[in-house]
């Protein structure tokens, strides 16, 4: 058998042996949005080994590959399953590769979702770009990179390793906090390889121990209303070691440095910690504290901004899915899981940059909850006027 049958066996197998759930999440994706009347571009052997499923929901499909062979491959697939009348096969670069008539719905399944590593970062960027019809459907179409202070194993055989790495099926990582929102992506705008990560983010430990580093995992939505938690393609959650561990009681917090390159892969990615200011008493702040009344100032301010750009009702919408708890994770991380890319810079800039003040002023870090209530009591205020 060629390597690249070899490649199309491993691509349907194993997304369906090691990973049903992904596979069956992404025919669940399909049922979403395919009417029959659309065409449905499969870039990539992991999106072609869908093809029986995308053709018997759409007009037409056309499937995408880089080398002779595997489209050569494919071509005999869909003769064999009576589909060669709706089944396209065009060999080109993932990178480059234009189509005369643009598809209404793309799909490409990256091998990481958390670093995007590899060419996977350009192939989406591109792909929405020059194959998706404006208005389309990407799949996925946006991911939540979500982290969890650790006690993640460093050794190895008596040495001391500190790279990132996916974990082993069953391997026992002891979890020190909940599940905290990182970064949000929009796969129809992902960073370009070049674009780097570089970034602190506070997280709350709920338990004593070593917390040695992060379990990183994302909640990848293939579609609206459909979505999976995965990092890497058919496999577990990242272990990302810390360079030194830290001690942490339960109740403080940590400021977790995280940088990378997206498209460079765990290789390069560095991951640090330190316990922030004043965080071994939780007492929350007042809600007439200068900062507090400081923050909420600054909030008000950008409330009024996106009712200004007529975006009031998508405002409404988020406070509607955050009031009520959401698995895990806190109220603040839901909310950055459902606002708009565009938002979530200068909303993480606020947030902690109240997180900082608080800690300076008075010597506690405000926790997810209080800032969260804080964002809340601006919003009914301004609402209340209207």
């Amino acid at each position: 058998m060629s390597s690249t049958a070899n490649q199309a066996v491993e691509s349907t197998q194993l997304s369906a042996a090691l990973d049903p759930h992904r596979r069956g999440s992404v025919v669940r994706a399909f049922g979403e949005v395919l009417t029959g009347k659309e065409r449905v571009a499969l870039a990539g052997w992991q999106a072609a080994s869908y093809m029986v499923e995308a053709a018997s929901g759409a007009a037409s499909v056309v499937v995408i590959l880089e080398d002779e062979a595997g489209c050569q491959l494919a071509g005999e697939a869909a003769a064999r399953q009576g589909l060669a009348a709706k089944v396209e096969v065009v060999q080109a670069g993932l990178t480059e590769v234009t189509l005369g008539q643009r598809a209404d719905v793309v799909m490409y399944l990256p091998v990481s979702t958390w670093m995007l590593e590899g060419p996977d970062a350009a192939v989406l960027a591109h792909l929405a770009g020059a194959v998706l019809k404006s208005g389309g459907q990407l799949i996925p179409w946006r991911v939540a990179q979500l982290m969890e202070l650790a006690h993640v194993p460093t050794g190895a055989g008596g040495l001391e390793v500190r790279a990132a790495r996916l974990s082993r099926p069953g391997e026992p990582v002891a979890i020190l906090s909940e599940s905290k929102h990182f970064l949000t992506t929009e796969f129809a705008s992902a960073a370009r390889a070049q674009d780097g990560i570089d970034d602190t983010i506070f997280i709350h430990a709920l338990l004593g121990g070593v917390a040695s580093g992060l379990r990183l995992s994302s909640m990848v939505e293939l579609v609206p209303g459909v979505a999976l938690i995965s990092s890497e393609q058919a496999g577990g959650p990242i272990l990302a070691p810390f360079k030194e561990d830290v001690v942490v009681e339960a109740g403080q917090t940590l400021s977790v440095h995280v940088r990378y390159r997206p498209g460079q892969g765990l290789e390069t990615a560095r991951f640090s910690a330190r316990l922030a200011l004043g965080t071994s008493d939780r007492a929350e702040l007042a809600g007439d504290h200068p900062v507090v009344q400081a923050f909420k100032t600054e909030v008000e301010e950008m409330l009024r901004g996106v009712d200004a750009m007529g975006r009031g009702a998508d405002l409404d919408r988020v406070v509607s899915y955050t009031r009520e708890p959401h698995g895990d994770v806190s109220r603040l991380t839901a909310m950055f899981w459902t606002v708009d890319d565009d938002f979530h810079k200068p909303l993480r800039k606020l947030i902690e940059g109240v997180r900082r003040a608080g800690a300076e002023a008075s010597g506690q870090t405000p926790g997810d909850e209080a800032i969260y209530q804080w964002m809340l009591e601006v919003y009914e205020a301004v609402r209340a006027e209207a």
